[in-house]
């Protein structure tokens, strides 16, 4: 996948599950997402977009490569109930 599909992926990215499998088709084969610094376990980082939106735990859980928390963030104060 191009660099520019995985943006875009998040970025179509509607709810917290949405965002979700989006971060888990974006994991490597040992099931990472890079981060900036540092490399982010993608199913922990999948389970916590329903608890950045949903349960105002710190956007700082997901990383922001991609735009995930920026997506995550979005969803939380624009598209969620």
């Amino acid at each position: 996948m191009e660099e520019l599909e995985k943006y875009e992926l998040i970025n179509k990215c509607e709810t917290d599950n949405e965002l979700a499998q989006a971060i888990l088709l974006l994991s490597d084969e040992e099931g990472m997402i890079k981060g900036r610094n540092k490399a982010f376990n993608a199913i922990k980082t999948s389970g916590n977009c329903y608890l950045v939106i949903n349960k105002n735990y710190p956007p700082n859980l997901l990383t922001r490569e991609y735009g995930i928390r920026q997506q995550a963030l979005y969803i939380k104060y624009y598209t969620h109930p």
